[in-house]
């Protein structure tokens, strides 16, 4: 028999999460049918789409992640989707059959400078072709994380004044300032002051212990063992002396031995190539000096990264600094040391066995064991990809895709057609003739991104990528709904275990922990370390917890089993107070504007984290609460409520980011300034931009109200209306009566077990649906607009929360 305290209890939760929760989108979206974990994300996008002008949503590989967000951009009359140049076709083909009709333009284009036109036919019908768009998806957005790029750049003008939805699995690439680059391009600069587990509340993730999706199983990642020992060629790699140094001091040594390394463990083919490059820069830097002339670090670096297309008869018009008779001494000597160890190291190479031999037959081996199985083989160099197909062209099944070419065993063959062979059903191509399938890809990195490969089970990492993103972003491609039951992937081991290939496990370690840290829990893609400093290097992860996005998800998977554990409606003007048995002092309340509050052991906050930790504290048994426990519970939001307030009203929450501090500055001298006549004009004007500068706002609106301000360094009317004009122009945000509704909807406390045990059995009145002001008067009935409603309120309390206040 369900007991009264159970019946309140359950009625409680079901209202938080009523007013936590939007309601869910339609299932269908044109051909296409949502799952409900997908209509769960859509609602959550939504909301912060509303609040903040733009989301970041951060689903794993294989949970639906486009169609999530067309169904965002259904919405919008001119949608605006930046994808990858490679998946144009695959994103043309989803808004087909979500019937939503968006302009596509790739990253590579805004990186030239191309701002994407209107392309909408329905847009078009309503619009005058220079309008802008209204809503931006930006696909694999972690592409967007050096704020110095022309690409971002021209993504910020983009999003000035439309909101924006970033989608990525991995938005954390290397440090906690990539995310933040990313989430300021909706939040402004504001994001990149933010801590990392301030950042997670801006990420919308799933429950990643959803089981209903049907996503396949990930099998612990396991070494892939080479009978091979290139130990030789790596001293000698090490033994390499330092390259010149730049003009401007640093140390260009460190990046080019890196690469070397990584190039080693990758294969002895990437190894020459990029010792290839390394004798042309140094070609280049001797040529300079010859003339007089030696590279800035600047210049270095652009010529590494151009991996040896430095012309070497123009090499000395590309530098600028002409150093000291002294300095190009010392040039030449590190000059002459390079040369030298470089024909040592040429000369190992002569002499040593070629470890690609030994790599080809561990790879021809786990075919065998996984003779009914596809597998796909990735590495980041092409000369790696290129080296194993030649050695395995005349063997069934094998193909090649770089960003160059495609092949098969009878030559050239279209990418397209590639895949289709390859992964027939993950393409929606006929299946193909025995004799004809492709059952081993090697492939470089275009694949790691957006395309469907759920035909294969088994991922082979041919050498450890910088980023260990590139791991789980490989797995991803396999890894979703309707593949194998299970994938299962393998490391190709380097053929020497040396301490510089544990350090660099220990820094992909470190980096996937301060991914984990922030986003959650993602595939695991590192086995376990077999070295003695294993423990150590483990040690070094940051525990999770639910600071980070995958414990929002899982605070709003609990809040959808709230919202269904009640039928009964409950709507009424009052609060509905319920309590459970509990050995934590804590107590969770929604508010009418949608927040949901909680305390643990007196420490009050909105943050999700907050919230799951006392939702565990409310998993005990229901029982009648208590008078005191009310009023203490409300004594504590109204403290918190105040403190917000004030700290509005006294200008606590002022903008601390340079450029809306620099905006608040020309304000107050643009107001002076401007002529009597138009003074009242243009302080509505500075007020309104005032109250827009201490709400979310794009980083592109805020660089053109920077950019307004330098023009007009004075300030006049015709800037103000300009800002203005810049304000207006920004997403949509939901209606601001609604943020200002701090009314409790439902409120659970916690009372302490043993008063629960002591307390004998009594009744209350027949109805704990309690109204607000039977507690506490006009505070929490009426959104407070001046401290003299909140003084009523605090004298008027009963005394048992004065007694509390105190510490009583």
């Amino acid at each position: 028999m369900v007991s009264y305290a159970d019946d309140r209890l359950r009625a409680a939760l079901a209202a938080i999460a009523s007013a936590a929760l939007d309601a869910l989108p339609p299932a269908r979206l044109g051909a296409v049918t949502l799952r409900d974990d997908q209509r769960r994300i859509v609602a959550r996008a939504q909301r912060a789409l509303d609040r903040f002008g733009g989301c970041m949503i951060a689903e794993a590989v294989g949970r639906g992640k486009t169609y999530v967000a067309l169904a965002l951009a259904s919405r919008w009359e001119r949608p605006l989707v930046v994808v990858p140049a490679a998946l144009k076709s695959t994103w043309s083909t989803a808004c087909q059959r979500a019937s939503v009709c968006c302009t596509i333009v790739s990253h590579e284009s805004l990186s030239r400078g191309a701002m994407p036109r209107l392309h909408s036919p329905r847009a078009q019908r309503g619009c005058c072709s220079s309008a802008l768009f209204d809503g931006i998806v930006v696909d694999e957005s972690h592409h967007f994380r050096t704020p110095t790029t022309r690409r971002y750049a021209a993504l910020a003008e983009l999003a000035a004044s439309a909101p924006i939805v970033m989608l990525s699995a991995t938005p954390l690439q290397n440090r906690p300032r990539d995310l933040a680059a990313q989430i300021a391009l909706y939040l402004g600069e504001r994001a990149l002051a933010l801590k990392a587990t301030e950042l997670a509340r801006f990420i919308i993730r799933g429950d990643d212990a959803d089981t209903s999706i049907g996503m396949p199983a990930i099998a612990t990642p396991e070494w892939l063992e080479v009978a091979a020992d290139d130990g030789d060629v790596l001293r000698a790699i090490l033994a390499l002396t330092p390259p010149a140094k730049p003009l401007d001091g640093g140390d260009a040594g460190a990046l080019r031995m890196i690469s070397l390394v990584r190039a080693w463990a990758s294969s002895r083919a990437a190894l020459e190539a990029t010792l290839r490059s390394r004798r042309r820069l140094a070609a280049a830097v001797e040529q300079g000096v010859e003339a007089g002339r030696a590279p800035t670090r600047r210049e270095a670096r652009a010529w590494h990264a151009a991996d040896g297309v430095v012309q070497l008869g123009f090499a000395s018009l590309l530098m600028e600094g002409t150093p000291t008779d002294a300095a190009l001494a010392e040039l030449r000597v590190a000059i002459e040391r390079e040369r030298d160890t470089l024909a040592e190291l040429a000369r190992v190479l002569g002499v040593t066995a070629d470890p690609d031999v030994a790599r080809v037959h561990a790879l021809r081996a786990l075919r065998t064991t996984h003779s009914g199985s596809r597998i796909v083989a990735f590495s980041e160099f092409a000369s790696t990809i290129t080296a194993f197909y030649s050695a395995m062209r005349t063997d069934a099944g094998v193909g090649m895709l770089t960003a160059r070419e495609a092949r098969i065993a009878s030559g050239r063959i279209a990418r397209d057609e590639l895949l289709a062979r390859f992964a027939p059903v993950a393409q929606h191509a006929r299946p193909v003739a025995a004799h004809d399938a492709v059952t081993l890809l090697l492939t470089t990195d275009l694949l790691s991104e957006g395309v469907n490969l759920q035909d294969a089970s088994v991922v082979v990492h041919l050498d450890l990528p910088w980023n260990p993103a590139r791991l789980a972003q490989r797995v991803g491609r396999l890894r979703r709904p309707g593949g194998a039951p299970e994938v299962r992937s393998y490391l190709l081991a380097s053929p020497a275990r040396a301490s510089v290939l544990l350090d660099v496990e220990a820094r992909l370690r470190r980096k996937l922990a301060a991914a984990e840290h922030v986003v959650g829990h993602g595939i695991e893609v590192l086995p376990a370390l077999s070295h003695a400093s294993a423990s150590a290097v483990m040690s070094a992860s940051s525990p999770l917890d639910d600071t980070n996005a995958a414990g929002e998800g899982a605070f709003t998977a609990l809040l959808e089993r709230w919202r269904s554990c009640s039928d009964a409606g409950h709507a009424t003007s009052g609060c509905i107070v319920a309590c459970v048995a509990s050995d934590t002092k804590a107590w969770l309340a929604a508010l009418g504007d949608g927040r949901v509050i909680a305390s643990i052991e007196g420490y009050v906050s909105d943050a999700p984290s907050t919230a799951m930790r006392a939702a565990r504290a409310l998993c005990g048994s229901a029982h009648l609460p208590d008078d005191n426990d009310i009023r203490h519970a409300m004594v504590e939001l109204i403290q918190w409520l105040e403190a917000e307030h004030l700290a509005s009203a006294c200008g606590l929450d002022a903008p601390h980011e340079p450029n809306r501090r620099a905006m608040l500055r020309w304000l107050d001298r643009a107001t002076h300034e401007v002529p009597r006549h138009e003074r009242a004009a243009a302080l509505a004007r500075a007020s309104r931009l005032r109250h827009a500068l201490r709400e979310p706002m794009p980083l592109g609106a805020e660089r053109r109200l920077a950019s307004i301000a330098a023009d007009h360094a004075s300030g006049d009317s015709r800037a103000l209306r300009a800002a203005c004009a810049v304000v207006e122009a920004l997403p949509h945000r939901r209606d601001a009566a609604a943020k200002r509704d701090t009314r409790p909807v439902a409120l659970v406390v916690t009372r302490p077990r043993q008063a629960v045990m002591a307390e004998t059995q009594r009744r209350l009145p027949a109805d704990m649906i309690l109204t607000v002001g039977s507690i506490l008067p006009s505070l929490i009935v009426q959104p407070y607009t001046d401290p003299s409603t909140m003084r009523t309120a605090r004298a008027s309390m009963p005394a048992a929360g004065a007694d509390f206040r105190s510490g009583s």
